[in-house]
């Protein structure tokens, strides 16, 4: 996972303070921008007008950017630029993709749209139950993050309609499920940074529902498991 992982560390040093001038900074955000894919991948077939412009989780994947790991490295690149303008081309780019793969429900899935016929997973061979990728709240919660980042707000068409299914699929005790972590407890934060970082009003009841629901799973020695 060297561009999730590579884009996870640019973050981290950003919010500790390390400049972006800083040599680590510097190479890791160069690094960044070589693996933009900018050749069609099996997500084209649902998107075929969509120009290419994503990210993978591994080396030389083209096949198959996804939606999280590029609004992650989107993330990185804006916290981690020395001249985010010179590279304003990439980053749009990488934004458009990414919100060009909202399904119809108004979610985000990881690497495909709107791909969603559950009847698939049985099929016999289908063991692992993986042969649809529905949108899910902790991608959708990736996109509104980063949409965020780069000024978006929540009037965007984009994130009025991500926002509605949040509302959807949050549960009646206030978390939200992840699909690509487990699985409460990473939704639910990944939802609540993504709320905070568009600009939502963190004291809106359906907000402080899954700020108490985390609080309340806290474990006695100090720290959350699922």
């Amino acid at each position: 996972s060297p561009v999730w992982d590579t884009a996870l560390a640019v973050r981290a040093l950003a919010a500790a303070g390390l400049p972006p001038e800083h040599p680590a900074m510097v190479k890791a955000s160069e690094w960044l921008l070589t693996q933009q894919i900018f050749k069609p991948g099996d997500w084209s077939v649902k998107c075929p007008d969509l120009p290419p412009g994503g990210w993978a989780f591994e080396f030389v994947n083209n096949w198959y950017p996804d939606v999280d790991d590029s609004s992650m490295v989107l993330v990185a690149l804006k916290d981690g630029l020395v001249d985010a303008a010179k590279h304003q081309a990439a980053l749009q780019r990488g934004i458009n993709w990414c919100l060009g793969m909202q399904s119809k429900n108004g979610g985000f899935a990881s690497f495909d749209k709107d791909n969603t016929k559950e009847w698939l997973n049985a099929i016999p061979f289908g063991d692992l139950k993986a042969l649809v990728d529905p949108p899910t709240e902790d991608i959708t919660a990736r996109i509104l993050e980063m949409m965020g980042a780069f000024g978006h707000g929540l009037d965007h068409p984009v994130a009025v309609r991500a926002l509605a299914y949040l509302h959807q699929t949050q549960r009646p005790e206030g978390p939200w499920w992840g699909r690509w972590g487990v699985n409460y407890i990473y939704g639910t934060w990944s939802v609540l940074v993504a709320l905070k970082r568009i600009g939502e009003d963190m004291n809106r009841p359906y907000v402080r529902r899954a700020v108490d629901w985390v609080k309340a799973h806290q474990n006695l020695d100090g720290g959350w498991g699922e």
